[in-house]
């Protein structure tokens, strides 16, 4: 049995089994429980629904939905344990994502964008020491997901940041500061991890908004590597995928069960002048291949699935149209869709 729980990050950095979720998320999910549909195939075990299901496979598991199952007579040897959800939360910890960057520029000679370009900052005084640095920065709490806890800062931390930034540090060790980009594209790179190993699960090509994420180009592995392709050659992005499966095993230890989503950038300057005595535009790209770590399934790996396994039923050709999460209001009451909206049709475009 599936479960569309996309609440699932409030949950995971409340920890609480009590935690109420705010009315936007429940109706996110309750809005949009069909979604599951698309889950079809992930894994064989969860194929079967109540009561002849096999095995549980959730947006992803933390306290308040074991709490929730237990109370509704789900056999408990299909949830997963207090302490593999203590194991998740330390995972999905924003540090980890540090810990893999530094990792991949240790390991490999792609150019990537370094390590130091982001903090885990452990006082108000260093994400303020960061900002006079670089001006731009992003504040990110260590757990949170999908657009959440995320704020933008200029030059100088608010009377407001301050606070908040003091919180995180109390209940969370940290607060991450990045210098911030504006991507050119976003993507991701897919894992299924089990206890004998990482397999490689694919690509998925996204767009965002201030963090939050949009929507997901449908189309084949091959498609959306050629598209990353026109910034970073195909080998280097074998070696980090590569790389980035080295770090996982050696992170999880064969102690996490499910997907794992990998988010990437690549981001340009403005072009410059070079150093020759004729002037020439240089434009510099910068890759990162690890801006989040994600211990649970994520809007990328459901886009895949629908395109390997429903394109044909749904008439899809290759990137030829998105699948988008919509949004709307009315009469003081927010409401969620999906759609597969042809891509001439999205906001979203391809160069």
């Amino acid at each position: 049995m599936y479960i569309f729980n996309p609440e699932h990050d409030l949950c995971l950095a409340n920890g609480d089994i009590h935690f109420v979720p705010p009315e936007s998320a429940i109706a996110f999910g309750r809005d949009c429980a069909s979604i599951t549909e698309f889950f079809r195939g992930l894994d064989k075990d969860a194929d079967c629904d109540f009561p002849k299901m096999k095995k549980i496979v959730p947006w992803g598991w933390n306290h308040t939905l074991r709490d929730s199952l237990l109370k509704q007579g789900i056999d408990k040897e299909l949830i997963a344990t207090a302490r593999e959800i203590e194991q998740i939360t330390e995972l999905s910890h924003r540090k980890r994502a540090l810990e893999g960057l530094e990792f991949l520029c240790r390991n490999t000679e792609v150019e990537i964008l370094p390590y130091s370009y982001r903090i885990a900052a452990e006082s108000v005084e260093q994400v303020e020491e960061f900002i006079s640095r670089h001006r731009f920065v992003v504040l990110k709490a260590p757990l949170s997901g999908s657009g959440k806890g995320i704020r933008f800062v200029t030059d100088a931390l608010s009377h407001s940041d301050k606070g908040w930034c003091k919180n995180l540090i109390e209940k969370q060790q940290c607060v991450v500061v990045e210098k911030r980009y504006t991507p050119v594209l976003e993507f991701a790179m897919l894992f299924k991890c089990s206890k004998s190993g990482v397999e490689f699960f694919g690509y998925s090509l996204f767009t965002a908004q201030n963090g939050a994420y949009r929507g997901n180009i449908l189309a084949s592995n091959e498609f959306i590597k050629d598209q990353i392709s026109k910034f970073i050659d195909w080998d280097s992005l074998d070696i980090v995928q590569n790389e980035l499966q080295k770090f996982l095993w050696q992170t999880t230890k064969g102690e996490y069960e499910g997907f794992i989503g990998v988010d990437q950038f690549i981001c340009t300057n403005y072009p410059q002048h070079s150093d020759d005595s004729e002037p020439e535009m240089v434009m510099e790209i910068f890759y990162n291949p690890l801006v989040e770590i994600n211990f649970r399934m994520t809007m990328g790996i459901v886009a895949r699935n629908i395109f390997d396994n429903f394109a044909t039923k749904l008439n899809l050709s290759e990137g030829s149209h998105i699948f988008e999460i919509c949004r709307s209001k009315q009469n003081g009451k927010t409401s969620y869709s999906y759609h597969f909206r042809p891509l001439q049709l999205s906001r979203i475009r391809l160069e």
